[in-house]
């Protein structure tokens, strides 16, 4: 029955135009494409209303909510999955399927399209667009004031020592200006090196620089849940191990590097950690 939904409807479309959708009615029947618009969706709407995920929801490597989204239907984006759950609401990235989107437009099924937030003010921004949409503005405040609280928490005390920082992920990829990294490091007190090297968002940092400026902390993807050779090589580097006296390995997954939204409150979480036991550990030095 669904897949003769899904082949009237794109007939209907292209026969007669698109259906117009009701804004007026909240959305009850809401899929998203984008992991990082995924994590918002399910603080913001009753899960009863999310028709569904994207499938990188369910990868714990790359989501924040991967438990939640393995008791959630998802979709591989493509149009046939899409038009057969009948969605009155489609939350799109830049980077979603065009062909999907397209045959969205076609169908007449509403969609809403997402760019990547590259600042906590243009992602407090998102989550209120997505909070209006759903109808669900004080859901979105809420989960803004969450975010806030989590980053006063985050920031150091006076006098703390500024130290210096680094991510450094699987293909030597790191976070430099124009980031929710770097505006997450410089909240906890963090210098981020990579910003000061000419590397603009997300780009492989050679590892001949790092090792010159060999910065007090690497932030490092958990090789153990990796699942890849290549990642244990780039943090056991044998150059690496080298500044271990001099350079603290820590913790901060991929999954937290290029979402925003409710993402950064466990990002800010390891970032404080990373601090805070560097700064015990130099303290600890002779």
């Amino acid at each position: 029955m669904r897949g003769y939904r899904v082949i009237a409807a794109l007939a209907l479309s292209l026969s007669c135009g698109p259906v117009l959708a009701d804004d007026a009615r909240a959305p009850t029947r809401i899929v998203s494409l984008n992991p990082c618009i995924d994590t918002v969706l399910v603080e913001l709407a009753p899960l009863a209303h999310i028709a569904a995920l994207s499938h990188y929801s369910r990868d714990p490597a790359r989501s924040i909510i991967a438990k939640l989204g393995n008791q959630l239907p998802v979709t591989y984006e493509t149009a046939e999955e899409v038009v057969a759950l009948e969605p009155d609401l489609v939350l799109a990235g830049q980077h979603s399927a065009l062909a999907t989107r397209n045959a969205l437009k076609r169908v007449g099924i509403r969609f809403e399209l997402f760019s990547v937030p590259l600042s906590i003010e243009a992602s407090h921004a998102q989550i209120r667009r997505v909070a209006a949409l759903l109808q669900q503005p004080e859901r979105g405040e809420q989960l803004i004031a969450r975010i806030d609280a989590a980053i006063a928490a985050a920031r150091p005390a006076a006098n703390t020592p500024i130290l210096t920082a680094a991510v450094y992920q699987p293909g030597g990829m790191t976070a430099g200006t124009d980031t929710i990294t770097d505006d997450l490091m410089r909240i906890v007190g963090l210098d981020n090196v990579p910003a000061h090297h000419g590397i603009h968002m997300h780009q492989p940092w050679p590892l001949e620089q790092l090792l010159r400026a060999s910065p007090h902390i690497l932030l490092v993807n958990d090789p153990r849940g990796s699942g890849s050779m290549h990642a244990e090589r780039v943090v056991q580097h044998r150059a690496l191990r080298a500044l271990a006296g001099r350079m603290q390995q820590a913790d901060y997954p991929v999954r937290y590097l290029y979402c925003a939204g409710p993402t950064m409150i466990p990002a800010l979480a390891a970032l404080v950690a990373a601090r805070d036991r560097t700064l015990a550990t130099s303290q600890r030095a002779p």
